[in-house]
């Protein structure tokens, strides 16, 4: 585990707690009653000496009984437009995303004043035991950082955009026509070649132009060795950036905003 602190840190200001669900990681934000990050915790699971995410709920800074958001990156979720949705039917859109073999908690969130709804799913052992000891709770699917940005910004977005978030092995892809949404998912890859092959196959599926379309990628192109001049080979307008950033750090912490996770810059707040 990796922890940064702010300055003058102490447990009394800790007043929200976000924690970040990824494959391969874990992260942890400690806010203030101004949101304002004052802690940070990570667990890398790739690494012999970390602990299993079955002790996440064991650390002291997570028991904390504060308002708590829990973003859980996996395939399990369901973008529905706001117009189809219905409360009573969480386990239906899931079903949309795969077989439910296992006893799967639903949970959801809306988008865009209620524009869209995102639905996801966790195991229910792992919500209980995520869920013990908290008076206040909320689960949202991981994406949400990611896909309320691309909304928000979309006023911006030239007839053709399609932006990308990279992270682990895998990457979410929020494709806009005419700045409307035409498609958002996630997809796993080995290497940058099989990125390519799902830029191109999207591109063409949804008759956007490579000349026109302008591609943005955010997260872990280093994972690929993702480079800009790299895409240009294939791609008129090609970008490697970070989003604009709405989290806001105390001295002691600012270092966790130059990570490549998206939620380091940006996250969803309802």
């Amino acid at each position: 585990m990796k922890k940064l602190y702010c300055d003058k840190y102490d447990p009394s200001m800790v007043s929200y707690l976000s924690l970040f669900l990824y494959n391969h990681i874990r992260i942890l934000f400690a806010k203030d009653k101004n949101n304002k990050i004052v802690a940070v915790r990570t667990w890398n699971l790739l690494a012999s000496s970390e602990v299993p995410i079955s002790n996440v709920w064991k650390d002291d800074l997570y028991k904390l009984d504060v308002p708590t958001k829990v973003f859980v990156h996996n395939n399990l979720f369901s973008l529905v437009p706001g117009v189809l949705f219905n409360p009573d039917f969480l386990g239906t859109y899931l079903s949309f995303a795969g077989d439910l073999t296992t006893d799967i908690h639903p949970f959801s969130n809306s988008l865009e004043s209620n524009n869209y709804y995102l639905v996801g799913g966790l195991g229910s052992q792992l919500f209980q035991l995520l869920s013990d000891g908290k008076s206040s709770i909320k689960f949202h699917h991981g994406s949400s950082s990611f896909l309320s940005f691309c909304l928000k910004e979309r006023p911006k977005f030239l007839p053709q955009e399609i932006l990308i978030y990279m992270f682990d092995k895998s990457f979410y892809l929020a494709a806009f026509s005419k700045q409307e949404l035409a498609l958002f998912n996630k997809f796993d890859i080995q290497n940058r070649e099989e990125l390519l092959m799902y830029l191109f196959g999207i591109t063409n599926q949804l008759g956007f132009d490579r000349k026109y379309c302008r591609y943005t990628l955010f997260g872990a192109k280093n994972n690929f060795d993702i480079k800009e001049n790299w895409a240009v080979e294939y791609f008129k307008y090609f970008n490697i950036t970070h989003p604009e950033i709405n989290q806001s750090y105390h001295e002691g912490t600012e270092s966790f905003s130059k990570t490549f996770h998206f939620e380091s810059h940006w996250e969803f707040i309802q």
